[in-house]
């Protein structure tokens, strides 16, 4: 057995192995999109790439609208505004914090509630527990595009008569009891950042069914013109548009999108086969009414009673082989400013969020991640606890 590098032995990986490296589409299928912004001369507000990237995504996601915007957050604070979200908003603190920060952003109150601790998404129970007269709306984040429990949350709203909206920016192509992931909810949210499944460089989308909503959430990318042409001002809005370069880099991944999520399923189930018999470390798998994934997170759970060490000790060890895994999501967004100094009792209310969040580790895959890389990082984790007792963490 090894050394660890952490111990003195040599780096497993010449390279850094990293968590989030960019897919990217064929450079020749991107290059013709952006001719074509260059034939055009035109760079934004609506332009011709966008529409088409608009349509396209209505098509993939099977929805009815989709519009495209600059980003994941902007895409949040638009669906929150046109929903009417204000007051209190209930949403799950194991989420990227960004979730948070578009309603505190607008002077709307987050209110966490707790997840599950089997699909690590915002429980049920948890909702009806924090429920006040206050609550306008609910955000289901679908993590690890792991779907929300939708019928229940969905019930509660109905009977409480607020909106769900959904934070799918994990959930790109994922269906749910064979429903595209896009239909839930009054509305669900998408980010392209460069880290996701899929990515437009930077940007992101509000999708719905519901065409008035639609309408008013492109009155708002747009500063609230009523149409690019005209000199109307209808609605408050902000400039939340996508770039047409942007747009051009959609269209070319949606090219691509098929073998990337091949390549991410073939990747976890390597993982699977590679840990399954290292102790204390667990593969936190889809669940079974996931119908469609995209395969773009590879998570585990250590247990530091059975592996030897603690999960952050794990992860320092691992940084010196250059596997630089991450603690995604840790820690939940209560325990972050501003919300821990506003809300300092909330890990009462919260136990499976910050259990999670202590154990959670997130391990690379993606384009420049293959199986050769998924074998040499589990001989590092059987090295690691092989040399337990070497470490002091």
């Amino acid at each position: 057995m090894r050394k660890p590098a952490i111990l003195g032995g040599e780096p497993a990986f010449k390279e850094p192995l990293h968590v989030g490296r960019p897919n990217l589409p064929d450079k020749n299928v991107f290059w013709k999109y952006v001719d074509r912004i260059f034939d055009s001369r035109w760079l934004t507000n609506n332009g011709p790439l966008v529409r088409e990237f608009q349509e396209k995504l209505e098509k993939f996601l099977h929805v009815k609208y989709c519009v495209p915007v600059c980003n994941g957050t902007i895409a949040l604070e638009l669906a929150e505004r046109a929903l009417n979200f204000k007051d209190e908003v209930i949403l799950p603190s194991y989420t990227f914090v960004a979730t948070a920060h578009s309603l505190q952003w607008q002077r709307i109150t987050p209110v966490f509630a707790d997840i599950s601790k089997f699909d690590v998404t915002i429980d049920s129970e948890s909702i009806k527990k924090v429920l006040t007269p206050n609550t306008t709306g609910i955000i289901g984040v679908h993590v690890y595009g792991h779907p929300c429990d939708y019928k229940k949350i969905g019930s509660i709203a109905d009977t409480h008569n607020i909106n769900v909206l959904y934070d799918a920016a994990h959930s790109f192509g994922c269906e749910v009891d064979n429903i595209p992931i896009a239909n839930l909810g009054r509305a669900s949210v998408f980010s392209f950042h460069a880290t996701k499944f899929f990515n437009s460089f930077e940007g992101g989308a509000v999708t719905t069914n519901d065409e008035s909503l639609a309408e008013q959430i492109r009155l708002m990318t747009n500063f609230g013109f009523n149409g690019f042409e005209k000199d109307t001002v209808d609605y408050l809005g902000i400039n939340g548009k996508m770039t047409e370069v942007s747009a051009a880099m959609g269209l070319a991944m949606l090219h691509s999108i098929e073998s990337i999520r091949e390549n991410n399923k073939q990747n976890f189930e390597k993982y699977r086969e590679a840990i399954t018999d290292i102790e204390g470390i667990s593969l936190i798998e889809p669940p079974q009414n996931l119908t469609k994934h995209n395969w773009q997170y590879v998570i585990v759970l250590v247990d530091r009673e059975q592996f030897g060490i603690d999960r952050d000790t794990l992860i320092q060890a691992l940084e010196a082989e250059n596997v630089l895994a991450r603690r995604y999501f840790y820690p939940g967004c209560h325990q972050m400013q501003p919300y821990r100094e506003c809300f300092p009792d909330y890990s009462l209310i919260l136990p499976n969020t910050d259990i999670i969040s202590a154990k959670v580790i997130s391990f690379p895959t993606g384009q420049t991640i293959g199986q050769e890389e998924i074998i040499g990082i589990a001989e590092c984790l059987q090295s690691i606890s092989h040399n337990r007792n070497h470490f002091h963490g």
